[in-house]
């Protein structure tokens, strides 16, 4: 899990400010003495199989990603195993190279209600509060939006989000393990806020 490449990036400009607190923020986020199951849920994205995209869905009900070969039976139980090791998933549906990932919400309901009522997201930056493993984000990024921003206190949705984008590898979204209350206090840098 490399947030280096977004500290960089926020390093000048508007986010300039948050970009000095975020790795000691991140750091606190995902602390193992705080978070005693965080070992085992980070041995289950190191377990995730390495495999190749050849579709990414960021638009569709199950995020996911797709090959255009199918698994080998050990390679889907593999990737099966691994993500069923990051349970319980709250906010999907996904699906990664066939393996359907079931959610205790189907947020996909929730995003055909409101997308159609909202200001288009194309160019924007926008912020998720309380994004869980980060499923709205990926359909605020399909929508066109050109940065999201996710924030969730819980290391769990964090490990969630990271075993998504090994495979969605999307380099402008990001789930941060941080609470509301930890962002920088009159951060005027988004176009658009959710709290889904």
């Amino acid at each position: 899990m490399d947030y280096q490449p977004l500290i960089t990036r926020w390093q000048n400009g508007e986010m300039a400010r948050w970009a000095t607190l975020l790795e000691q923020q991140i750091a606190a986020g995902l602390c193992q003495e705080r978070y005693g199951d965080l070992a085992r849920w980070l041995q289950a994205l190191q377990d995730l199989p390495p495999l190749q995209a050849d579709n990414i869905n960021l638009d569709t009900s199950r995020v996911g990603a797709s090959s255009t070969y199918p698994l080998s039976a050990a390679t889907t139980a593999q990737l099966r195993n691994a993500l069923q090791a990051l349970h319980p998933w709250r906010k999907g549906p996904f699906d990664l190279f066939g393996v359907h990932i079931d959610t205790e919400w189907r947020s996909d309901w929730k995003w055909d209600r409101l997308h159609g009522h909202i200001d288009a997201l194309r160019d924007r930056r926008v912020l998720d509060v309380g994004c869980g493993s980060g499923y709205h984000c990926w359909r605020m990024l399909g929508a066109g939006a050109a940065e999201v921003i996710g924030i969730d206190p819980t290391p769990l949705f964090v490990v969630q989000f990271w075993a998504l984008q090994k495979y969605l590898q999307q380099d402008n979204i990001w789930v941060l393990p941080l609470a509301i209350e930890q962002m920088p206090p009159k951060l005027q840098a988004f176009d658009t806020v959710f709290s889904m």
